[in-house]
Formats: C-alpha cells, sequence, structure tokens
C-alpha cells in the first residue's frame, strides 16, 4: 500500500514538474521570439533605444533623439514626441510659487533652496500684453530687478516702480529695426539687451518669454551664444501652430523637428520642466492625426547643471 501511494506521489511530482519546465521553455520562446521581432526592432524599439543611448541623462519619460534618427520618423510619432515631452516633468520642485494672476499672466519659480531667486536676482520678461502682474509680483516677493519687454503695446520706455523698468524693445534672433510701415519695433537679442543693461556680468535668475512663437527663433541664439548658461529658471509659453486670422493649423512635420531639436538642445543644457499646464480655449485644433491638441504650452523649466561664478 505504501508503494502505491509513493508511486501515485511521484507520478504527481514529475506531472507538475513537467508542467513548469513547459511553461519556462514557452516563456523563454516567447521572450527570445519578441527579441528578435523584426518589425519591432525596424520601427519603434530601434528609436527609443537609440534615443536613449544619444541622450545624456535618463531622468525624463520621453527623451529627444538625435537628429539623424529624428528625420527618419513619421510625421505623426513627431507630433507625439513633441507632445509628450512638453507635458511630462523632468524634475521635482517642492515648493512651487505662483506669481501674478492665478489664470493667464502668471508664472511661476521654484522656492525650493537650489533655484529660487536669490537676494538682488534679475529678472527679463519678454512678452507683456499690458498685464504686469508677474513683473510686480516677482520684484515684490524676492526684491528682484525686473526688466520687462514688450514692443507692442505702443508705449515708451518708461520706470514703472523702483524695481520694474518697461522697454519698448523685443526679443530676436538678430538685431534689426523693422520698418515703420511695417511695425516699427526695435528688436534685439537678449545678448545685446544684456549688454546694453549693463548686465554683462550678472546671472538672469528668471527669464520668462511669451512671444507668440518668436520662442522658436530666439531660444536657439540664445542657446548658441551662450546667454542661457547663466539664466536659472525659464518660464516659457510654447507656440507650436500656423495660424491665420480664424483658424489655428498643425504644423508640418519640419516645424516639429525645429521644435524637438531646440527642446533636445535645452535638455543637453541641464534644463528640467518642473511645471507644465496646457493653455486651452482659442489654442485648441484639432490634429490631422485625430485628437485633440493645445498649440500653447506653458512649461516651467530649471537650470540643473548650474554654472556659479555669475
Amino acid at each position: 500500500m505504501r508503494c502505491t501511494k509513493w508511486s501515485m506521489s511521484k507520478r504527481t511530482s514529475l506531472i507538475l514538474i513537467g508542467i513548469f519546465l513547459f511553461l519556462g521553455y514557452k516563456s523563454a520562446f516567447f521572450t527570445v521570439t519578441r527579441q528578435h521581432c523584426p518589425e519591432e526592432g525596424n520601427h519603434k524599439g530601434v528609436r527609443v533605444q537609440e534615443s536613449f543611448q544619444g541622450a545624456n541623462n535618463n531622468d525624463d519619460p520621453f527623451q529627444i533623439p538625435p537628429d539623424h534618427i529624428l528625420k527618419s520618423m513619421p510625421y505623426e510619432e513627431l507630433t507625439s514626441l513633441y507632445h509628450g515631452f512638453v507635458n511630462n516633468v523632468g524634475v521635482l520642485c517642492k515648493n512651487i510659487v505662483r506669481l501674478g494672476k492665478p489664470t493667464d499672466g502668471g508664472w511661476e519659480v521654484c522656492h525650493d533652496q537650489q533655484y529660487r531667486p536669490p537676494n538682488n536676482c534679475l529678472v527679463y520678461s519678454a512678452g507683456i500684453n499690458n498685464d504686469f502682474s508677474f513683473d510686480d509680483a516677482i520684484a515684490k516677493q524676492y526684491g528682484c530687478e525686473v526688466h520687462s519687454f514688450d514692443p507692442s503695446m505702443k508705449k515708451k520706455s518708461y520706470r514703472r516702480s523702483e524695481q520694474v523698468f518697461f522697454h519698448n524693445i523685443g526679443i530676436s534672433a538678430v538685431d534689426v529695426y523693422i520698418p515703420a510701415n511695417m511695425t516699427g519695433w526695435e528688436m534685439r537679442t537678449l545678448g545685446t539687451i544684456k549688454q546694453k543693461l549693463g548686465h554683462a556680468k550678472r546671472r538672469v535668475d528668471v527669464l520668462k518669454m511669451d512671444i507668440e512663437h518668436w520662442e522658436w527663433k530666439v531660444l536657439p541664439q540664445a542657446i548658441a551664444s551662450g546667454f542661457l548658461d547663466a539664466v536659472t529658471t525659464l518660464d516659457l509659453e510654447l507656440h507650436s501652430w500656423i495660424r491665420n486670422k480664424t483658424y489655428i493649423y498643425e504644423p508640418p512635420a519640419e516645424f516639429y523637428l525645429g521644435y524637438l531639436r531646440t527642446l533636445r538642445q535645452l535638455h543637453q543644457l541641464g534644463f528640467r520642466i518642473f511645471l507644465t499646464h496646457k493653455n486651452l480655449g482659442s489654442c485648441q485644433f484639432r490634429s490631422r492625426f485625430g485628437m485633440m491638441r493645445t498649440s500653447c504650452q506653458e512649461i516651467a523649466m530649471v537650470q540643473t547643471k548650474m554654472k556659479m561664478g555669475m
């Protein structure tokens, strides 16, 4: 009787071992098959892997690959990568302070010790549209010297308060005066403005720009000139559109390539998004790929690789 029980128990054990071995073999088979799947390897899998190899940091959920990969990506993937990147946070700020209006017009700074505006802080605020709520608030909160720029308001340069100065100047990628029969605006690069105001040896603690798509010309020039090396906080409204008086259209693929190159350069400099939100309302449009998008994305970034000495 013991022999019969032992035999049944042994048979049961052998059956269970066989099942486990079969499941293990099946799992290994499918793992190997997926790793060598040519369709996956030649499509998204390769791009994701190469993008991580080409990046300096692996701390962001959406990383922007080098140009040779970007240029091979389909239009839809470019749009998804852009909107995915600007919608995700890359660094934790434990204490975010909003300055100015709680609605459109207010902007954020990170109050954590390593990023907060210090004593004698310097702020450049470009794109005012007659709303000085952020400029006044950051001057009051931190005692910053604030320089506000906007050529579209048809106001002469003036001293708004003890700490806030308005300049009838626009921010551009080149120094140019637009003729009076067009806009009559004086346009200057950030580097030229910094020299002109006597701030060459000072750090710009906060740079805020809401300049209606001009950011995509200004930012590459500011990166190339080294201006952004001495900026701590970067508040931006990013505009991704083709616009006429009535409608907003999705930009073509080459526009997204330019957007992504600039965002990748900002990432390489050490800038990380700590807050992001969509500006909806009139900025919404339906993508040609079916989903609703916004062409106006407000992001707040901090420099995580700060070079001291300025």
